[in-house]
């Protein structure tokens, strides 16, 4: 939940050096992400809602608990530590996240009329600073739910109807050489060395670390670790008017790659 293109939070950090003569990094600035124009990933996220137990084979880890509304204990996301599943009729269920013992993330899942798509509102509050990222995730069909399950189940494909607040969207960072500053309304942020070593995010606990390595004069491929394990590779490039950035993510923990873009505010 860190970054706009999954799941509640923000997914576009970079900059790069050109030449010394640069006074500025050609990524310098404020940006802000733009749902519609990114490309969401195709493999599904899968859930069962059914004989009142709640399962999520995709989630990492995978979940599996009672759909009774309480919370239950999660192991190995940083995320939480405990979930819960609502079954409010038969068209929607609640869920909520907690970490000790505070509610980081909560919600609302609807069922179109069709049943081909779905709405998630959600509230976001999982980085340390508290700052809310809220919004829509609109998620179409792509298998339907199994005999006697709630309507709910199923697989599903996020589209790019989805809407994130700014503080989900927006990013900045600021070049001097070869070191790049970046950060988000979040709190997440982080000062690395292009082509250095791994440096240390902080205001996530989910992303820990971030290297970068500059491929070309306006691209430059992040890759992000959660511990001294890779999690998701981003290569960024800049457009020739410098205006829009375009990111192709390769997410290492979901197994899934997607498009995301962001404007030059």
């Amino acid at each position: 939940m860190k970054r706009f293109a999954t799941g509640l939070a923000l997914l576009l950090a970079t900059a790069l050096a050109t030449t010394p003569a640069l006074a500025r990094g050609v990524f310098d600035g404020t940006w802000k992400g733009d749902v519609r124009a990114g490309k969401p990933a195709e493999k599904p996220s899968i859930v069962l809602v059914q004989a009142g137990i709640f399962s999520c084979t995709t989630c990492k880890p995978a979940l599996k608990f009672p759909a009774d509304g309480a919370f239950h204990p999660i192991a190995g996301n940083p995320y939480y530590d405990a979930a819960s599943v609502a079954v409010v009729d038969a068209t929607t269920i609640k869920r909520a996240f907690r970490k000790g013992g505070k509610t980081v993330a909560e919600a609302t899942v609807t069922l179109a009329a069709d049943g081909q798509s779905s709405s998630s509102a959600f509230v976001d509050r999982t980085a340390p600073s508290g700052v809310e990222v809220t919004g829509t995730t609109v998620n179409a069909r792509v298998a339907p739910a199994p005999a006697g399950a709630h309507a709910l189940s199923g697989a599903w494909r996020e589209t790019t109807d989805t809407q994130v607040s700014d503080t989900g969207l927006v990013f900045t960072f600021a070049q001097e050489g070869k070191t790049m500053t970046f950060s988000t309304p979040t709190g997440i942020s982080y000062v690395a060395t292009i082509d250095g070593p791994a440096a240390a995010v902080t205001g996530d606990p989910g992303w820990t670390k971030v290297a970068l390595k500059q491929t070309g004069p306006t691209t430059l491929v992040e890759t992000d670790y959660e511990g001294d394990v890779p999690i998701g590779t981003y290569t960024m490039s800049l457009s020739l008017d410098g205006t829009t950035m375009t990111s192709a993510v390769n997410d290492l923990k979901f197994g899934k790659t997607s498009t995301m873009v962001a404007h030059r505010q």
